[in-house]
């Protein structure tokens, strides 16, 4: 039997949403595997601060399979789409669970979609990620 360990608030990505409008800022991008899956229950540990007024922070997943070239990847079917996580004059804490779809990539990573108002320096955000590690 192959074991696995826990691995939480990993691969942590911080920053300010100063400027950002209408645009996204990348979490880090968790290796799955290739040969075997090296990651299950895949989930993004979120802390944003909205302090602008009319901000919104939505999150949402992408894949790849080189690394490189990232596509977006929709909730599994029985779930709902996700909503914003944070929005104006807000500090939230939020785990946001990866969509089933991620286990056919080599890469998955969380992203922040920030709209409503510009992002100023005193918006922030911190992406890392928990899940069980397996090892073969």
């Amino acid at each position: 039997m192959a074991s696995s360990t826990l691995r939480f608030n990993t691969s942590i990505v911080t920053g300010t949403l100063n400027t950002v409008s209408n645009a996204s800022v990348t979490g880090a991008s968790v290796f799955m595997g290739t040969s075997f899956l090296k990651v299950e229950q895949l989930s993004a540990y979120l802390i944003v601060t909205a302090a602008t007024s009319s901000i919104t922070v939505k999150p949402y997943w992408q894949v790849s399979n080189d690394g490189t070239t990232f596509r977006m990847i929709h909730p599994d079917s029985q779930a709902s789409l996700q909503l914003a996580v944070a929005t104006g004059a807000e500090n939230v804490t939020e785990v946001v669970e990866a969509p089933q779809g991620v286990k056919g990539y080599r890469y998955a990573r969380c992203m922040l979609l920030v709209g409503g108002a510009t992002g100023a320096a005193a918006d922030l955000y911190s992406i890392g990620y928990s899940y069980r590690q397996n090892f073969a």
